[in-house]
């Protein structure tokens, strides 16, 4: 359920603006140079306009209504409409390239196949300040994906609805993305925000559906925030927050501070895409600085106990004493009796009364990738020292 909610969401976020044809041109000439150069962009790609209704412009405004496009990939046909496509204050570079003050797309439906599931995704409108699109030239010769994506200074989709055939509909209320700073054309300082992730009891198969309701939930609003930055220069990478909340459920904050990624480790990342191993084998050379995890709950661990406690015939009181009673023995394939009996100190502190826990890795100096591995397989008793990992429970 997770997976193709954020892939269509990127979908839309960035894929949308340019989706893509065949090398000949698909479209009729609208004799609107903005309008038409559009249409080229999005044929540079693997994708073909099928048709509009009609080109328009007034006061600066360059308006594309009913545009339709399709992508077949390997027999597999993806299908775009936008009722209303605006650009504001366009202009046409020199290499063909497209920018303009604001563009803006209202209606926006996209309907296609992932494994055998029909999907279509629509969202109201998506908001773009300041977009730069490549040229055509530039994406033929790129001949990839992000060659495609547009740059911005922030992007805003609202009235998200997921619906697929087999997983039902899961509306999401906004996604806005900014960027705050570049490096050529690299994003190096921006945030993502995602906001009414609805998930329905009516949404789930039959036991995701109980596991739900038995906790008293007809329904799970989420929301996501990223605030990110960093400096290719210097090879550093500071997630700064990353935060996943459930409302009347719980939040789960992270961040994560990263030496090594430079921009030449970046582009190898990127061309390792779809191969697991040669990207293992990249972030090995990367270093983590620092770490941190911290969940506070609101009431979903509460929910959780005491479906458990009736589960298991006892009251709540009784059942946290017993998985109290049992942490050291659980604890004890770590191998470390010190941080052994830390992590069991924190957890019964946190489930006697859950208020929050938190996890924080602040390693004396950056520890590589490679090494976190070979202690990981070879005495995994050794990370937490490694890393100077700390357990607190129920702090501010």
């Amino acid at each position: 359920m997770t997976y193709l909610p954020l892939r269509r969401v990127r979908a839309l976020a960035i894929a949308c603006p340019l989706l893509l044809a065949p090398p000949a041109l698909a479209f009729d000439a609208s004799g609107n140079e903005v309008a038409d150069t559009f249409f080229q962009i999005i044929e540079a790609g693997k994708a073909a306009v099928t048709g509009y209704d009609r080109v328009e412009e007034s006061g600066g405004k360059v308006t594309i209504t009913g545009l339709r496009a399709a992508l077949d990939d390997g027999g597999k046909t993806t299908r775009l409409t936008i009722a209303e496509t605006s650009f504001q204050d366009a202009e046409v570079d020199a290499d063909g390239g497209l920018t303009a003050g604001a563009m803006a797309m209202s209606g926006v439906t996209i309907e296609d196949q992932q494994d055998g599931n029909d999907v279509r995704v629509t969202a109201a409108l998506i908001a773009i300040d300041d977009p730069v699109l490549p040229s055509a030239a530039t994406i033929k010769a790129k001949a990839d994906s992000d060659a495609m994506a547009p740059g911005y200074s922030r992007a805003e989709i609202t009235g998200i609805l997921i619906d697929t055939e087999k997983d039902g509909k899961i509306p999401i209320a906004s996604v806005v993305a900014v960027v705050d700073e570049m490096d050529g054309d690299l994003p190096t300082a921006g945030s993502l925000t995602v906001k009414g992730i609805e998930i329905t009891a009516a949404s789930l198969d039959e036991d995701g559906r109980k596991s739900l309701t038995d906790l008293g939930y007809d329904k799970l609003v989420l929301g996501l925030a990223l605030e990110a930055e960093w400096d290719p220069d210097a090879g550093v990478l500071d997630i700064s927050d990353l935060t996943i909340s459930g409302a009347e459920a719980a939040t789960l904050n992270a961040s994560l501070t990263l030496k090594g990624m430079t921009r030449e480790v970046f582009a190898k990342l990127e061309a390792a895409q779809g191969n697991p191993e040669e990207a293992m084998s990249i972030m090995q050379g990367l270093e983590v600085v620092s770490l941190a995890l911290r969940l506070d709950n609101e009431s979903l661990v509460d929910r959780l106990l005491d479906a458990q406690a009736k589960e298991s015939g006892a009251s709540r009181e009784e059942f946290v004493g017993q998985l109290s009673a049992a942490l050291p023995m659980l604890l004890s394939v770590i191998g470390n009796p010190d941080f052994q009996q830390k992590v069991a100190s924190a957890a019964t502190t946190f489930l006697k009364d859950p208020q929050s826990i938190s996890a924080t890795a602040a390693p004396a100096a950056p520890v590589p990738f490679a090494q976190l591995l070979g202690a990981a397989m070879i005495a995994p008793q050794t990370l937490p020292n490694l890393l100077g990992v700390t357990i607190a429970a129920n702090q501010d």
